[in-house]
């Protein structure tokens, strides 16, 4: 999994990304190929996630999740 790549995006495509494969796991990559926009980029993220293993997947997007989160908080704070 490339960590840094996945960090360097957005923090709502972080969340959206993390939200998709929590919910939806490897199937989350075909859904998320829709985007007109950030359709390759989100893909090839959750395709990447996704083929962690389930302990290791879950426990990384649980705190990429509410990292993204705070982030989208904090900047709305502003």
């Amino acid at each position: 999994m490339d960590v840094k790549r996945f960090k360097a995006m957005s923090a709502h495509q972080r969340a959206l990304v993390s939200m998709a494969v929590l919910l939806d796991g490897r199937e989350a990559a075909a859904y998320l190929k829709i985007d007109a926009v950030n359709g390759d980029i989100l893909q090839e993220a959750a395709l990447d996630i996704s083929g962690q293993d389930l302990e290791i997947r879950m426990a990384f997007l649980g705190t990429a999740l509410r990292a993204a989160l705070n982030e989208l908080e904090s900047d709305e704070e502003e």
